[in-house]
């Protein structure tokens, strides 16, 4: 992405950040803000800095946010850039020694910034640092982090085998089951929901791969540091409320941006072969849901809902399981100078202009 222009801070702004904590808000205000009461709430020792993108919502967002919480910096987007390019803009805005990549739909329990600050910082180690969710119910949330994924892991899910096998590990490899997510543990993916790293080890990284417009970006970034020998480290002891998909109201839209951000990610990392295997899959996956459910509403109307879901996933599969072929999104801003606590940023997206992505 090119930089444009760079938020103007405040002469004492910016001077011996430790943290910046980025936030990727759309059409998600209420809950933006009870994140941001909740990080002020808890007890910070060092000095921080919160950063919002709003990607182009149209619930008022940036404006109440900006209200509510004038030492906030604001930046609101005229598009909908996505989750991955969002973070991308917002982080070449931070001055803090590490970033923490927090969703809008979240809510920091028991000082949970600050014990996994002190616990990456501590670690000495070059790593990406991720911590426990709960879910509203104060459930573990699995979906806190990943074994890598795979193609096993890929066809089980497609076969509907690690629902069926949920608390086992060969049908479920990717949600590591056999774990309740309470020790220490170096692991495959740190969801972007509650994910901290070092600054100059997301330089060292570039960032989140922009292909990807919503999911699997942070699988993405998680593959190329294991690369780069860089860790991922699980730490039970710092702990949000997650609620997840609150921005995303279609159910059906999510599943296909999901499918997407597979496709797209075994594209990038698995031989031509490979990648055929995993599109057919991810059809095969939508299809036996589609037949089944077809099947059960000749039983009951209560079927009606799920089979209309995957009707409309695959009948959008045009958008979601072609053949990408050419890779290479940019994205272009502009900031406005601040304006009320609000710097505007004007955006040009190859991904909407370039067909062929």
């Amino acid at each position: 992405m090119k930089l444009k222009n760079r938020i103007q801070q405040q002469p004492e702004a910016g001077q011996g950040t430790v943290l910046s904590i980025i936030i990727v808000s759309y059409n998600t205000r209420e809950l933006t803000c009870a994140c941001i009461r909740s990080i002020y709430k808890s007890d910070m020792d060092v000095s921080f800095e919160v950063i919002v993108y709003d990607n182009a919502s149209a619930d008022g967002s940036a404006a109440l946010i900006a209200a509510e919480f004038p030492e906030v910096a604001v930046i609101k987007s005229d598009t909908n850039i996505g989750f991955a390019a969002a973070n991308n803009i917002a982080a070449e805005q931070a001055c803090g020694d590490w970033l923490l990549l927090l969703n809008p739909d979240t809510e920091v329990l028991d000082n949970g910034i600050a014990r996994l600050l002190d616990f990456a910082a501590g670690s000495g180690r070059r790593a990406i640092f991720g911590g426990a969710s709960e879910t509203p119910d104060g459930e573990t949330d699995f979906r806190s982090c990943w074994a890598k994924p795979s193609l096993w892991g890929l066809t089980m899910q497609a076969l509907g085998l690690s629902a069926v096998g949920k608390r086992l590990s060969v049908l479920n490899p990717d949600e590591m089951p056999d774990w309740q997510r309470d020790t220490t543990r170096e692991v495959g993916v740190i969801t972007g929901c509650f994910l901290m790293l070092n600054h100059s080890t997301w330089k060292e990284l570039g960032g989140f791969d922009i292909d990807y417009f919503m999911y699997s970006e942070e699988t993405d970034l998680c593959l190329r540091a294991d690369q780069q020998g860089i860790s991922r480290i699980f730490y039970p002891d710092a702990r949000v409320l997650h609620i997840g998909g609150a921005s995303e109201t279609s159910k059906p839209h999510k599943t296909v941006k999901l499918f997407l951000g597979k496709r797209i990610y075994f594209e990038k990392h698995y031989s031509p072969f490979w990648s055929f295997y995993a599109s057919t899959i991810l059809d095969l996956h939508v299809l036996i849901r589609l037949l089944t459910l077809g099947s059960l509403q000749l039983f009951g109307d209560k079927f009606n809902e799920g089979y209309s879901h995957w009707k409309t996933v695959w009948r959008e599969r045009g958008s979601w399981n072609e053949t990408m072929g050419v890779f290479g999104r940019t994205v272009a801003y502009t900031l406005s100078p601040l304006e009320e606590q609000i710097h505007s940023c004007r955006i040009e997206d190859s991904f909407y202009a370039d067909t062929s992505l």
